[in-house]
């Protein structure tokens, strides 16, 4: 199972597929309401649709190459649009918040080999279509 990100969100041209992000990752929804005085004084109020969810997707264990693509792709889509597809095949249309991008490097020994991996968490902002 993983997940992917394109760019730009209508037809990518660049994308990257990443394992999972670890369970338990947070979720905000953003309903925006929005509140109007009629000339009587009444208040009067409704939502704006789509509804924006801010999710907070950590991934651990990951390779330096797929670490170093993942830089690369925020630093191309600073700004545009990005196509998010979670591990149930939806597909979120929005924006990556975190830039630049950091992470921790997890090193450990293997049969005398050093094996170098990686952790970070993206913010991205968008909705389901």
């Amino acid at each position: 199972m993983s997940v992917e990100f394109g760019h730009p969100y209508a037809t990518p041209t660049l994308t990257l597929e990443l394992r999972n992000p670890e369970l338990g990752d947070s979720e905000a929804i953003d309903v925006k309401t929005q509140f109007k005085s009629a000339m009587n004084g009444d208040i009067h109020s409704h939502r704006r649709t789509p509804e924006n969810h801010r999710l907070l997707l950590s991934f651990t264990a990951i390779t330096k190459a797929l670490y170093e693509d993942m830089i690369t792709f925020i630093e191309t889509s600073v700004g545009d649009e990005v196509r998010y597809t979670d591990y149930n095949s939806d597909v979120w249309r929005g924006y990556i918040l975190t830039n630049p991008l950091e992470g921790s490097t997890v090193r450990k020994i293997v049969d005398g080999t050093c094996i170098e991996t990686y952790t970070f968490t993206i913010e991205y902002q968008g909705y389901i279509p």
